[in-house]
């Protein structure tokens, strides 16, 4: 499980549906809830967390500056690759954004065919329904 830690900005809701804007490292990030315990404030430190096989990484051509209008996903993380394990079907790639990190499991095929390598900058992109808070932190 990966975990990020990040402060609420803005909550947006009808019903029980819930829209969390939170920032973590200079990215913003969002999620949606169906359920919010009443300590989830704006200006509240939480601990998110998602499942590696929710991250998915992507990387741009030289020619492209950003996804951010092709892409249907709200979390795009800029990131660096700390480490990956290579298998030889699935591959876990380590990455980090601050004090952050998140790791990603991917194809092994897709590992190949990105030519990713330890130190590439790249984009975690996460669905808003792939996270939740793990953790009301105390300030």
């Amino acid at each position: 499980m990966s975990h990020i830690v990040a402060t609420v900005e803005q909550i947006e809701n009808v019903e029980n549906l819930n829209i969390v804007t939170l920032s973590s490292q200079s990215s913003r990030i969002k999620m949606v809830s169906l359920e919010l315990s009443e300590k989830i404030v704006p200006g509240r430190k939480v601990k998110l967390a998602c499942k590696p096989t929710s991250v998915a990484l992507a990387k741009r051509a030289r020619s492209e500056e950003t996804f951010s209008k092709a892409l249907s996903y709200a979390n795009q993380i800029p990131v660096r690759i700390d480490s990956i394990e290579e298998g030889k079907l699935l591959s876990s790639v380590l990455v980090r954004f601050g004090e952050a990190s998140l790791e990603a499991l991917i194809l092994s095929d897709a590992l190949g065919r990105m030519s990713l390598k330890e130190g590439d900058e790249v984009t975690a992109l996460i669905k808003v329904s792939d996270l939740s808070i793990l953790e009301v932190l105390d300030d």
